[in-house]
């Protein structure tokens, strides 16, 4: 991200204790404090694109597995996840808790913003697309799926969990992944 930064592709993400880019003892860690539309100018940057909601649980579900975390329904510990912390961790630092295909921290670390606007429909997938797209209907606010390194309660955790907010957002919680 510093690099999209210093080629003018992107704007600095918000500053303060918890935010990452910048800190010497954090630049292995997720870039957070970003909203949602620095997620969009880092994608183009990159060639890439946010995950749809229904990519990103498909993939947090190590392939749409019938399961509650990535690497199963063990209930979260400190080895597969990096959660009730007060600080993000370096990236994919917790291997005990990728998905079946390697992927790593689909549950904690940041939230992680998704392509979506968030329906009201009680946290419902009503209306969305049925091929798996980002669902880009009414509405202003964005989905972020995977929980953050703040959370206590394990079922925070869970992979099909959802969560929203404006796309101006920029939280300690927050930031995002690449598909391609």
């Amino acid at each position: 991200y510093a690099e999209c930064v210093i080629k003018r592709g992107c704007t600095e993400p918000a500053t303060g204790d918890y935010c990452n880019l910048g800190k010497p003892d954090r630049q292995l860690h997720p870039v957070n404090c970003v909203d949602w539309y620095q997620a969009q100018a880092y994608t183009k940057f990159k060639g890439a694109r946010l995950p749809s909601e229904a990519e990103f649980e498909y993939a947090a579900t190590s392939g749409g597995k019938n399961q509650k975390y990535p690497w199963g329904n063990q209930e979260p510990t400190s080895e597969l996840a990096v959660f009730d912390t007060n600080s993000t961790m370096p990236v994919c630092s917790k291997p005990k808790g990728n998905t079946k295909q390697g992927l790593c921290d689909m549950s904690g670390n940041v939230w992680q913003w998704v392509q979506d606007k968030y329906q009201r429909y009680q946290g419902s997938y009503k209306g969305a697309p049925v091929n798996g797209s980002a669902f880009e209907g009414a509405g202003s606010d964005r989905v972020f799926r995977g929980g953050s390194f703040l959370f206590v309660d394990a079922s925070h955790l869970r992979a099909d969990l959802r969560n929203y907010g404006g796309p101006g957002n920029r939280s300690r919680v927050l930031g995002f992944r690449l598909v391609r």
